[in-house]
């Protein structure tokens, strides 16, 4: 059978960390719809499970746009999960087109993966403010949301090591771990979101019901009093060819400088109000500064011309 696979408003993501290794804290402004973007996505797909179907798996396939239904919202910082639903109307998906749900189990998972986390413990953070998952008219069915670090060998056939968590299950901040300093091979470390449950009908008459199905909306995780008091920290200029000046209230203890894929590239103990950054020897791009201090800390985005 002939399939045609067509995709309907999902987003190209790409999850570049607002605060980078150790710590990577969801940031919708870091996503981007360019195709280029190291976000990735794999789908794999079965048939229903008994009684409609015999559960065999029919596909497993990176997708060049994920289908996992993502709505991202930069100004908002957020990014709304829903359920898949695939815009091909052929029976193959949709069935007898007369219920809500469609014919296959789509496990689709939107994920960034980044060999600078291997040799690395780090930790995965972000917070659930909105959860309207209703599974209501898609019995005996249910949708999984998760939030996942997967370590997976050389070749994807076995996982390693994970860290996993039932979004449906979290009112606010949620943090993953893992310690990766054993894997300095070949292996394979992934972060993102996974979806997991029926296909819904594409038909319009079904509109209604599949927003009646309700959402998660992920945000960045809530900030410590310390961090919201971060303001205390200046830095200039910003683009800058050459160095990045730091004027504080109070003592710098350390700033660490990371690209824009969690590798750390400056690091320097630190201990005054005035600080500066060497960028000279950086190439031309879009850094991550995390600057600490006593009472605070503060990231900021800098850009070396």
């Amino acid at each position: 059978m002939k399939k045609n696979y067509i995709f309907i408003t999902i987003l190209m993501l790409t999850f570049a960390p607002l605060i980078a290794q150790p710590d990577i804290n969801f940031d919708a402004t870091s996503f981007s719809p360019d195709p280029t973007g190291t976000g990735l996505g794999f789908m794999n797909v079965s048939n229903l499970p008994a009684p409609d179907g015999d559960g065999a798996y029919q596909f497993g396939s990176g997708w060049g746009i994920p289908d996992l239904v993502a709505i991202l919202d930069t100004g908002g910082n957020t990014l709304t999960l829903k359920p898949n639903r695939i815009g091909d109307p052929a029976p193959y998906w949709q069935g007898d087109g007369t219920q809500l749900r469609g014919n296959k189990i789509m496990d689709a998972n939107l994920y960034i993966q980044d060999p600078a986390l291997n040799g690395t413990n780090f930790t995965f953070n972000g917070s659930v403010s909105s959860n309207t998952l209703n599974n209501t008219g898609i019995a005996p069915y249910d949708f999984q949301f998760t939030a996942f670090i997967k370590v997976f060998s050389a070749d994807f056939g076995t996982v390693l090591a994970s860290d996993i968590v039932d979004l449906s299950t979290v009112s606010g901040d949620f943090t993953l771990t893992m310690d990766a300093t054993g894997y300095t091979g070949l292996e394979n470390i992934q972060y993102g979101f996974q979806m997991i449950g029926p296909n819904i009908n594409i038909d319009p008459s079904f509109d209604a019901a599949y927003d009646a199905l309700g959402s998660i909306v992920i945000q960045p995780a809530t900030l410590s009093v310390n961090e919201v008091a971060a303001s205390e920290f200046s830095i200039y200029p910003n683009p800058t060819s050459q160095v990045w000046n730091i004027k504080a209230i109070s003592p710098v203890s350390s700033v660490k400088v990371f690209d824009v894929l969690g590798k750390q590239v400056i690091s320097k103990q630190v201990n005054s109000d005035q600080v500066t950054i060497d960028g000279t020897a950086l190439k031309t791009g879009v850094y991550i500064a995390r600057i600490q201090s006593e009472d605070a800390i503060k990231t900021f985005k800098l850009v070396k011309e």
